[in-house]
């Protein structure tokens, strides 16, 4: 059995092709997105001819190979683009393979209430009138439906991303399959292009089919929601029971249900695997807890690491997130419910901080040199943005997967993560990201102690970008303050 952590899609796209070509018998996938269209970086496949991940699978299913595919879909009126890019994949994909392939461009079931959907009819109305202006050949088949009146709202996503190649070998992580997420751990593409992720390779018959059959109520859980095959018709998976995972190896998930009712905005939580283990993981930390997350809003997680900190005076904390959601930093969003998502995290961030005191280093990473206009600035670096879901605990264990540490990828969302309970894997991967964020930083001082990172932070600060070592810059909470505005009329899991 082996274990191989994956930063960056340098490392994680390579990886992932080639587990999938090496694929004789079966493949299974789920991704919140992967287009056809993204370039192959494996040396070996591109010498074959094969130059996309439309090549690769095309030959991987004219190999025989049993492939299925779930694809996230999104919900076709608030997040048109997402839905077309989900049709679009799964569609391109449809179009250029065959053999033994089933495709579902899966939505979560769940569905607004009527309430909520009279609460939103306003804006319901401005983007279905958008919709009508677009070219009927642009739309999907269920933005057709929209138009006739089966308006849905999708709240609630499939969130997870992995591949198992014939029960005994899997990717899983954070990491999605498109062009916007390749990046090098240099970090120097434009500031706009930036992408940290991480996923783990596993080599184990026993935690793979573990996650196989995950697959097989992911699949099954879609067709009961009448979700759309684009290769013809779907058979469901046959149901062979819930294999052992070795002990030192855990599947965790996060699986909600369809709950209808007129004021109903929710899922029904079934597995929170994920929310009860972050706890317990933080409950059992001794010496250190490294994170590394996209949110930090989940308001349990927060008191958490509060009591965590204040119960034990020798604990350290590195949390390192992104200067701003990349709805801020990219797309100039400054829309209420993202003011509101930020402020939920700086509560959470003025509470942990508050509890460490100087025992916490709670940083952001940024790039050597400044970014265009219209990207915002990290202390006159360009941001890098950290798209990465990590939690290491004391050289013991260690968390790494697709779930935020917030209400919606913690309760909402389908989501899946490896937690493997191997001090030599758990002390690489701290070792391999140290190295990256810290640079000559690091030089022989402790990785997981709070005081090497904030010095790092701070003696970067002091810097121009270009003479700044290593990327760890302070997280902005000064600024994060400025822009979050609290309006909880949604429910926080939503965020």
């Amino acid at each position: 059995m082996t274990l191989t952590s994956l930063i960056t899609a340098a490392e994680g796209f390579p990886a992932l092709e080639r587990l999938c070509h090496a694929a004789q018998h079966e493949l299974v996938m789920s991704f919140r997105i992967l287009d056809p269209r993204t370039r192959l970086r494996s040396p070996e496949l591109r010498a074959q001819g094969m130059q996309t991940w439309a090549d690769l699978l095309a030959d991987v299913a004219g190999r025989g190979v049993t492939l299925r595919m779930i694809i996230s879909d999104f919900d076709p009126v608030f997040t048109a683009s997402l839905h077309r890019g989900a049709w679009r994949s799964a569609s391109g994909f449809a179009e250029r393979l065959s053999g033994d392939l089933q495709i579902l461009c899966a939505p979560h079931g769940q569905n607004a209430g009527w309430l909520w959907r009279w609460a939103m009819r306003g804006k319901i109305a401005r983007y279905i009138a958008e919709l009508r202006q677009e070219e009927e050949t642009a739309l999907t088949p269920v933005q057709h439906a929209v138009l006739k009146g089966a308006v849905l709202l999708r709240p609630v996503t499939i969130h997870q991303k992995f591949a198992v190649a014939d029960g005994h070998a899997c990717v899983i992580g954070g990491l999605d399959i498109n062009e916007r997420r390749f990046d090098t751990p240099e970090h120097d593409r434009p500031a706009d292009e930036t992408w940290h992720d991480v996923s783990m390779q596993v080599d184990d018959a026993e935690f793979s089919a573990v996650l196989r059959a995950h697959f097989d109520d992911c699949w099954n859980a879609a067709l009961d929601c009448d979700t759309p095959c684009v290769t013809g018709t779907a058979t469901r998976r046959e149901a062979s029971g819930h294999p052992q995972a070795p002990q030192d190896l855990r599947l965790v998930r996060t699986f909600s249900a369809p709950c209808p009712g007129a004021a109903r905005l929710s899922p029904r939580a079934t597995i929170t695997e994920h929310e009860k283990t972050v706890i317990a993981m933080i409950g059992e930390a001794r010496r250190n807890i490294y994170i590394e997350t996209q949110f930090l809003r989940h308001r349990p997680v927060a008191e958490a690491l509060a009591k965590a900190g204040a119960r034990n005076a020798d604990l350290q904390l590195v949390l390192l997130m992104p200067s701003f959601p990349d709805r801020v930093l990219y797309e100039g969003n400054d829309g209420w419910d993202t003011r509101h998502g930020h402020a939920l995290q700086t509560e959470a961030v003025t509470r942990v901080q508050r509890a460490f005191g100087d025992r916490a280093a709670i940083v952001s990473p940024g790039q050597h040199e400044a970014p265009p206009e219209d990207v915002p600035d990290l202390l006159g670096s360009g941001p890098i943005y950290v798209h990465s879901k990590v939690m290491l605990v004391d050289d013991r264990v260690g968390l790494v997967g697709s779930a935020n540490l917030n209400g919606r990828s913690l309760r909402w969302d389908t989501e899946a993560s490896i937690l493997f309970r191997r001090p030599d894997a758990v002390h690489e991967l701290q070792r391999r990201l140290a190295q990256t964020w810290l640079g000559d930083h690091l030089n022989g001082r402790d990785p997981v102690a709070a005081r090497t990172w904030r010095q790092a932070a701070l003696a970067n600060a002091a810097h121009p970008p270009e003479d700044r070592e290593g990327f760890i810059l302070p997280y902005p909470q000064a600024a994060g303050r400025r822009f979050a505005r609290a309006l909880p009329i949604l429910p926080a899991d939503m965020f």
